[in-house]
């Protein structure tokens, strides 16, 4: 008798599942589904039910598929505001898509088609947004010298563009082929939690219906999505846009201040008020510094993690600023400037800024105030948190790689149903072949060398990365796959910073054994290229996860969902590299408000390595924290993010976490019980918050992209 594989997470089927399963009679959407996710069972029942009847559903639809990429593209740009606003990334196109095909009566199977490819255009923006605008930031921003001089040369980034965009692509089509693999594993065979699907099974169930009251509620929903994306678009526009002059005649505004910051003027409120921060404390600001920003963004998106996950990562902040500032104030600890590579005493800050820099100072990113000083140390301390919990993390998910090999080493001798055809005669493709996968490994390894051999980096180098580009993603994607199984988030900060680390000291310390040198600044670039393209395949692996999940139960073929996601990155990688650019120029030049963490955690982390120019010290006690963190509640890489980010635009994620959990208790729950509502109207009660939040992150982060090109764009010429 064959031995039953153990697994974590699989349930047990009820017996009426048991029952249904035996018969044959189980149906997509029947309520005994619903009951048994997880069970292993179900999941090759479904597989097996999908082989056999998916070809009879009409899914596939260009029209629609589409549509869904053109709201993907859209997110392309929005998700890159708001990662570089706030440092985090939130898949919103899904909501969209879904409420407009439930309110247009799409079938369950094209619904999921059709939000795989609008995540394919909208997620594929990860790795810019995460690791690309660190190097326009080393070659613009004159805060980020070394001994007075850019560590990157600015006119070698004049073809980087085309080589990104490109690399991105051809790197996001090789993650999603090697999910191919883990797809059979881990959803199929031994099904991972992957939590929150059950919400996006549930509104395809309600999108079988045709009632006019689910209509209804979807079109009320995506109303109420316009309503808030238009109203936070002008709250925007009043906060930031630069109002300019008609033809020199209307000269009663300057071109450079907005409407809020021209009225804080005209009542005296500029000493606290300016861009959307208001500031608590008087300035020059010594151990304590209380600060708001009015950031409809934050609000939305600690709606999205509610009031636990919320607070978790505030703690971070909470820590910099009431803990590590006001200690490094008291203790007078040295204030290392890179640029020049004098200390200063922090608590000495506002006496002498200016006469110690000289005029000019505060466009070299010298900060006023000994908060400011003690600030920019705990950021060290921040980048050393998130390295050190994401490494903690991936060091404590090494029995993954025991299984990860076991189960591809049992697929590879054809055993847990991999040697069933993946085509059936005279239907066509259910799954993608996997003959395919080396095939593209290799077509990947070949045309991204050429790519950065041809856009002038060294032949060797380019060759050494595209062979660490293919068997990294392999590797950290299995990681990824698993993590986001599991815990519903996916490790690209830790990750990326893992591959920037072994991509750096080889390209810095191992090629130069066998006579292979190249420039500071070469290395610098290929290295966070690099990292870019690595963080677009792996973010690929692990997104796609929640998409194929819910298509197992709503009749799918993997062939379809592969193809939209396919699809979907080309389109998503040609805008998330332009705005990639165009934000990027913008931070580096400094004007742009936004806080890039992670792009700017890279740039301290590649100073450090490249020219010594960190405090290590303070970066490894960070370290030391992360790991602890990690070790004590799992989020040590959410603590140190929090720890890297400002005070103001942290207490608005904190409200918006807390206003979620209230909404739920007080309203939501005994609305529930005094009408009646089942379990169709709570969802649709839940989902229409979830305009509302997306609203306030899709309403600022378009406007706040107008802003940029109306800032950014008149100086590309300029710059090139």
């Amino acid at each position: 008798m064959p031995r039953v594989r153990r697994s974590t997470y699989r349930q047990p089927m009820t017996p009426r599942g048991i029952e249904k399963l035996e018969k044959g009679t189980l149906q997509w959407f029947d309520p005994e589904m619903f009951i048994n996710f997880n069970t292993g069972a179900l999941e090759q029942y479904m597989d097996e039910k999908n082989r056999k009847e998916s070809f009879n559903i009409p899914a596939w639809s260009w029209k629609k598929v589409i549509i869904a990429i053109a709201i993907g593209a859209l997110f392309a740009m929005v998700n890159q505001y708001v990662g570089l606003k706030v440092g985090m990334v939130v898949a919103g196109s899904w909501y969209m898509v879904y409420l407009l095909g439930m309110a247009a009566k799409w079938n369950p199977p094209a619904l999921n088609i059709a939000a795989t490819a609008s995540n394919g255009a909208a997620m594929i923006c990860v790795g810019f947004v995460f690791t690309f605008p660190a190097i326009y930031i080393l070659a613009l921003d004159p805060a980020e010298r070394v001994d007075g001089v850019a560590l990157i040369d600015f006119g070698s980034l004049s073809s980087l563009m085309p080589i990104a965009i490109v690399s991105v692509m051809i790197a996001g089509v090789l993650g999603v082929m090697y999910f191919i693999i883990f797809r059979r594993i881990w959803l199929v065979e031994d099904p991972l939690p992957t939590p929150g699907f059950e919400a996006m099974v549930k509104l395809l169930d309600l999108s079988r219906s045709s009632s006019a009251e689910a209509t209804a509620q979807a079109k009320t929903s995506v109303r109420q999505a316009a309503m808030w994306i238009g109203g936070t678009a002008a709250f925007t526009f009043v906060r930031d846009f630069p109002l300019f002059t008609w033809a020199g005649k209307f000269q009663l505004f300057n071109s450079d201040i907005s409407i809020m910051d021209r009225v804080a003027m005209a009542f005296g409120l500029d000493r606290i008020y300016h861009a959307g921060n208001i500031m608590f404390t008087s300035a020059p600001q010594k151990a304590f510094l209380l600060e708001l920003t009015l950031i409809p963004i934050q609000f939305g998106l600690g709606w999205f993690m509610k009031a636990k996950t919320a607070f978790l990562i505030f703690l971070g902040t909470a820590f910099t600023w009431f803990v590590v500032v006001p200690i490094a104030v008291w203790t007078h600890a040295p204030y290392f400037w890179a640029n020049s590579g004098e200390l200063f005493d922090v608590s000495m800050m506002d006496m002498f800024y200016g006469v110690a820099f000289g005029p000019g100072s505060e466009y070299l990113g010298i900060p006023s105030s000994p908060a400011f000083a003690a600030y920019e140390m705990a950021r060290v301390m921040a980048i050393g948190c998130i390295l050190g919990g994401g490494l903690t993390a991936l060091i404590k998910m090494l029995p993954v790689f025991k299984t990860v090999f076991t189960d591809l080493f049992a697929m590879r001798k054809g055993k847990g149903g991999h040697s069933k055809a993946v085509y059936i005669p005279g239907k066509g493709w259910y799954e993608w072949p996997s003959t395919h996968i080396p095939v593209v490994a290799l077509v990947t390894f070949l045309s991204v060398s050429v790519i950065f051999i041809y856009g002038g980096f060294h032949p060797i180098a380019s060759i050494v990365f595209s062979l660490l580009l293919v068997v990294l993603t392999f590797l950290l994607g299995a990681i990824a796959v698993k993590v986001m199984g599991e815990t519903g988030t996916e490790p690209v900060s830790a990750t990326s910073f893992l591959v920037l680390l072994i991509l750096m000291l080889v390209f810095k310390f191992v090629l130069p054994l066998f006579n292979i040198d190249m420039s500071q600044s070469a290395i610098i670039i290929l290295s966070l290229s690099g990292t870019t393209v690595f963080g677009a395949a792996i973010s690929m692996s692990g997104d796609v996860v929640m998409n194929f999940k819910i298509g197992l139960y709503t009749g799918n073929k993997p062939h379809d969902l592969v193809k939209a996601v396919t699809l979907g990155i080309i389109p998503g990688a040609i805008i998330s590299g332009i705005f990639a650019v165009i934000f990027s120029i913008g931070l580096g030049n400094g004007d742009l408000n936004l806080a890039a963490p992670q792009a700017h955690a890279f740039t301290i982390f590649v100073k450090g390595i490249i020219a010594n120019a960190i405090q290590w010290k303070i970066f490894f006690a960070g370290l030391f924290i992360g790991v602890f963190l990690e070790l004590l509640i799992g989020m040590g890489t959410a603590f140190g993010l929090g720890m890297y980010l400002p005070l103001g635009i942290q207490i608005p994620m904190l409200a918006g976490g807390v206003a979620r959990d209230v909404w739920e208790k007080k309203y939501l729950e005994p609305a529930m019980k005094k009408n009646n509502w089942g379990e169709d109207m709570r969802t649709f009660k839940v989902m229409g918050t979830y305009m509302m939040a997306t609203g306030l992150m899709v309403g600022e982060a378009v406007l706040g992209t107008i802003v940029a090109l109306w800032i950014v764009v008149p100086n590309l010429g300029e710059i090139f």
